[in-house]
């Protein structure tokens, strides 16, 4: 099977082991600050690749050290980068993920080469096209290239950015409207809904994400997906609606919790699997990255070297 994951790559700085608290201009240790490979686009292909899938990467990095060495780091990891842009005036996309010790994920990111990402038709030749989060204008190259594909029998996974839903542009409108599977948030779906921002809840019960995913769906075929945090996950499809519960599993770090569960679904769908089992089979994924600090399997950029570390 020949897949493309479309979208972000970082370098993630992650600090784990937060003080409960953090006061102002106070120097206080935490647990570990380490810098992995990140980003939508990387997260889900290190999922495939765990599944046994070999995975194109379609993604911008800067023009300096730090994503000369990411490219370099993601390439040993046995990672198709030859869709990999330069984009030579943003530096390479960054992420700090701040873990709280509920495991509770912040993050602040800055997209740099990440937002110059540019798609052609040629790039969309695989059998499942995985979107990870866009930012505004790759979200309309993607759809321009898109409508210019000759072969449209790939399954095109998305999964919205919020600028995305906040704008719902005319890219993003053609592409959602072409998605096979389309993967939100209880708040991101209520977000596509037109839900102002003064009356969005953070939480959904299951009933009323079932009604919002079947209203959501543009047309009956389409697989619209809503992640529930601990409540679990809700899918609508063809007429019928299926939900299943969250794992339960002791939380390090939130962060990439949705990545996995996507594209993990995105597989099984590909591969055929009945609503119910890709949705277990998802919620069983999320778990296992629920379990551990960084936002995927891959291992971080620099060791123990000092020497190395100095470099960046």
């Amino acid at each position: 099977m020949q897949l493309v994951a479309i979208g972000s790559i970082t370098v993630d700085i992650v600090v784990s082991g937060m003080p409960a608290e953090l006061a102002r201009g106070d120097k206080q240790e935490v647990g570990s600050i380490d810098l992995y490979p990140g980003g939508g686009a990387l997260n889900a292909t290190a999922s495939f690749m765990e599944q046994g899938e070999s995975v194109r990467l379609l993604g911008a990095l800067g023009q300096d050290g730090l994503g000369d060495r990411l490219r370099a780091h993601i390439e040993q990891l046995g990672i198709d980068v030859s869709s990999v842009q330069t984009c030579p005036d943003q530096p390479t996309g960054k992420a700090i993920v701040l873990v709280e010790p509920s495991g509770s994920a912040s993050v602040l990111a800055r997209r740099g080469a990440n937002a110059c990402l540019r798609v052609q038709a040629q790039d969309l030749q695989a059998d499942l096209i995985y979107v990870a989060p866009l930012a505004l204008q790759p979200m309309e190259s993607l759809a321009q290239a898109l409508a210019e594909r000759s072969d449209t029998s790939a399954c095109l996974v998305v999964n919205p950015s919020v600028a995305c839903l906040q704008h719902q542009g005319e890219g993003f409108k053609q592409v959602y409207a072409q998605a096979d599977v389309l993967g939100l948030n209880a708040v991101e779906a209520q977000m596509l809904a037109g839900v102002q921002d003064a009356d969005i809840q953070l939480e959904l019960s299951i009933q009323e994400a079932c009604e919002l995913a079947a209203r959501l769906q543009h047309h009956p075929q389409q697989a619209l997906l809503i992640t529930l945090g601990v409540q679990g996950a809700v899918l609508a499809f063809n007429g019928q609606q299926y939900a299943e519960s969250a794992c339960k599993v002791a939380v390090c770090s939130t962060v990439g919790a949705g990545d996995a569960f996507l594209s993990s679904f995105a597989l099984a769908w590909k591969r055929g699997l009945e609503p119910s089992d890709a949705l277990k089979l998802a919620s069983q994924a999320a778990a296992a990255r629920l379990g551990q600090w960084a936002a995927n399997t891959f291992p971080p950029m620099f060791g123990q070297d000092a020497a190395e570390v100095l470099t960046l």
